[in-house]
């Protein structure tokens, strides 16, 4: 009965203490020539938004410049598209203000677009209760965590779902993570296997947290064949999980979550070698971005949101969808 209220009063304050951003890091922000921002003092396009009739002639920014990594228009979706930078430290939000300016193609007619808002992650908390005793959960993509405790007890095992995988890990007082996920495939990885026939599956911690305890990773949905791997700067490393009879699963021991790939097969390497070697402990030390007050590198994630490709047949592959 404990720990369902435990869980309960989790949930509680997983909902009460989440605050909204306008943006979040990494977002696609879109606008039509119908969005509200469009400068009173020049008319809103009347064509549609497509680099046939307009073009961006001026980008300024008063605040939040090095928030943004982009400023294109889209021909596909008839929309202005401003895509922000990916920020797996962000705990604060962060001012974006600032104007587009078009010229539409053949005239001397300008359309300003005004931007005004927050960027930064929903805030929420892991607690600990005062036995120690921390509820499970499943992460959202938008928030970064910190962890508070209730009574004198400062730490205590945080368990959670990804996809098909169980992780648990002791956390302390007041660290913070972003433990985002998604299962997109790496087209790379696609490419390099076309002519395989093997089952694959992807799993991907976007910003690769790093814990001050070893997590237990175990990868359900396996079987003693099955071959995990990790990607480690573009390419496939066989990953340091090793097998376990009693819970039916691969079982790795790590600091740092990444990029895995699980497969009924030998998979070759995106560099055009077979994927072989150790990943050692499973962690992951290259990169120079820092997960929120852990002083430990991070990783932005290799994997990012594919269409299967044709090269690849919908024999050849299996993804399990989140």
């Amino acid at each position: 009965m404990k720990k369902i209220l435990a869980s309960l009063l989790a949930v509680t304050m997983l909902a009460t203490t989440a605050m909204a951003a306008d943006y979040t890091p990494g977002q696609k922000v879109e606008f039509d020539e119908l969005a509200p921002g469009w400068s009173s003092t020049s008319t809103p396009p009347e064509k549609e938004l497509h680099t046939d009739n307009y073009s961006i002639t001026d980008v300024k920014w008063e605040s939040g410049k090095d928030l943004v990594e982009s400023v294109k228009i889209d021909n596909d979706e008839n929309k202005l598209v401003i895509t922000l930078k990916k920020d797996y430290t962000s705990t604060k939000e962060k001012e974006l203000k600032g104007t587009v300016k078009l010229r539409e193609k053949g005239v001397s007619k300008y359309h300003v677009l005004s931007i005004e808002g927050t960027v930064g992650y929903n805030q929420s908390e892991i607690t600990i209760d005062s036995d120690g005793y921390i509820a499970e959960f499943t992460p959202s993509n938008d928030v970064v965590y910190t962890v508070k405790a209730e009574g004198n007890v400062p730490y205590g095992t945080l368990e959670f779902s990804a996809d098909m995988a169980e992780i648990s890990v002791r956390v302390y007082e007041d660290e913070k993570y972003y433990l985002g996920f998604n299962v997109d495939p790496n087209r790379d990885v696609l490419l390099a296997n076309a002519d395989s026939d093997a089952e694959i599956n992807f799993l991907n911690f976007e910003g690769t947290p790093t814990f001050n305890s070893t997590a237990t990773v175990n990868f359900y949905e396996t079987n003693e064949d099955s071959i995990i791997y990790e990607i480690k700067s573009g390419k496939l490393v066989k990953s340091a999980a090793k097998w376990d009879e009693d819970s039916g699963s691969w079982v790795l021991k790590t600091k740092t979550l990444g990029s895995y790939v699980i497969s009924d097969k030998e998979l070759k390497s995106p560099a055009g070698t077979s994927g072989s070697g150790s990943s050692g402990s499973g962690s992951s030390n290259s990169g120079s971005v820092s997960n929120p007050d852990t002083g430990a590198n991070d990783v932005v994630g290799v994997a990012t949101a594919l269409a299967v490709v044709t090269l690849v047949s919908a024999a050849a592959l299996s993804l399990k969808k989140n």
